[in-house]
């Protein structure tokens, strides 16, 4: 997206954002981080059992160099009192922001606005554009323009009261190496998927010299080949093998997927408002850990992928498994975050897991559909 200094009011230079919280979404910041709209600082409104929440989000503001300050409002059940303290807020070039207000703080807000002819808008949350309630007609950007995308993942968990401890690769700083590895993998995969599932077995069962305790036998040549050209492990005359590092095991034993997957992502930056993503990523919410296989930004709405290379369970078992998809759930809604999932994985679902998937609105991208993952992650990323 093209950026250009535009300011909300031709007669002023920076304008004041008032943006209430009642509930955290990107959209109370993202309008402050496009630089047309000329948003210089940011007055982040909230009433007290909220104040936890504004916080969390004038931190990230601090971050990104945003002069932001936390304003504590009187309860929706005293109106008059709140009418007035939004009066007293509103002082200047200030523009209302009502993406995550209550209707009673909307209501207020909107009057205001009307009687002081002050701007006022809303960001529709899924595909992160702009809608003018009061005064576009003082800004050259009108109903619809797309926001511009400049939050991070560290941002984005950030605004939930998340930090990101660690990750293994970033979109800005992939391994060419690694991704043309994980190329040939992933085309291997659509075809023979358990030879796939054997290869994550032999880097995770592994012996007290870190070998794998089960060897290749001569059935799996093909395999062995291919491992042998990467100079990715080294081989016992038995045909047990071992990686060179801990790294190459994490790529081996299934991180191949994610890199393949953040590959694809990568060819859609062009075609889609994609601002940040990242495999591996580990983070920590108010002392619970959890980690995610892919996660990324696009829209300033965040997406997460788990991937899955390991063989169902059981002679008779089929799918994905059912505890996948309750673990991928929970992990996208951890700490209230407004996360849109997928589920990648080397089989395809059984019929009650698609259900499933459907019912918990997870995406499902299995099997064959790895020749055609660029096509189903755009159509996912643009729903």
């Amino acid at each position: 997206m093209r950026l250009e200094s535009a300011c909300l009011f031709a007669e002023y230079a920076a304008v004041h954002l008032l943006a209430f919280v009642d509930h955290v979404v990107s959209d109370i910041i993202s309008p402050a981080l496009d630089r047309r709209f000329g948003i210089e600082r940011v007055s982040l409104l909230c009433q007290q059992p909220d104040l936890a929440l504004a916080f969390d989000i004038a931190g990230v503001c601090r971050n990104l160099q945003l002069a932001v300050t936390v304003e504590t409002l009187p309860p929706d059940s005293q109106p008059l009192a709140l009418r007035q303290r939004l009066q007293a807020l509103a002082q200047g070039a200030v523009c209302f922001n009502i993406s995550a207000a209550s209707p009673v703080q909307a209501a207020l807000a909107y009057d205001l606005a009307r009687v002081r002819h002050l701007p006022l808008m809303s960001i529709e949350p899924q595909q992160d554009r702009l809608i003018w309630l009061l005064g576009g007609e003082h800004s050259t950007l009108l109903n619809g323009a797309d926001i511009a995308d400049g939050l991070t993942l560290e941002a984005y968990f950030g605004l939930y009261g998340s930090r990101i401890e660690t990750l293994h690769y970033r979109l800005n700083r992939r391994n060419p190496r690694h991704e043309a590895l994980a190329h040939d993998l992933a085309l291997r995969a659509a075809s023979h998927p358990k030879e796939l599932s054997l290869l994550n077995r032999l880097c995770t069962e592994l012996d007290e010299e870190q070998y794998s305790r089960r060897p290749l036998s001569g059935g799996e040549h093909h395999l062995r080949q291919w491992l042998e050209a990467s100079a990715m492990v080294e081989f016992r005359p038995g045909g047990h093998m071992r990686c060179v590092d801990g790294r190459t095991r994490f790529f081996l034993a299934g991180g191949w997927l994610e890199v393949w997957l953040l590959s694809q992502l990568a060819l859609l930056v062009p075609q889609l408002p994609i601002s940040d993503a990242a495999v591996g990523v580990k983070i920590s919410h108010r002392g619970v850990e959890n980690e995610y296989d892919v996660a990324l930004l696009c829209n300033n709405q965040l997406f997460l992928i788990e991937c899955k290379t390991i063989a169902p369970a059981g002679p008779n078992h089929h799918g994905v498994g059912l505890e996948n998809l309750f673990k991928l759930d929970s992990a996208a809604s951890l700490g209230g975050l407004n996360a849109r999932a997928m589920l990648a994985s080397l089989y395809p679902a059984s019929n009650s897991e698609s259900d499933r998937a459907h019912a918990q609105q997870i995406a499902m991208l299995s099997g064959a559909q790895f020749m055609h993952a660029r096509e189903h992650l755009r159509e996912w990323l643009l729903s």
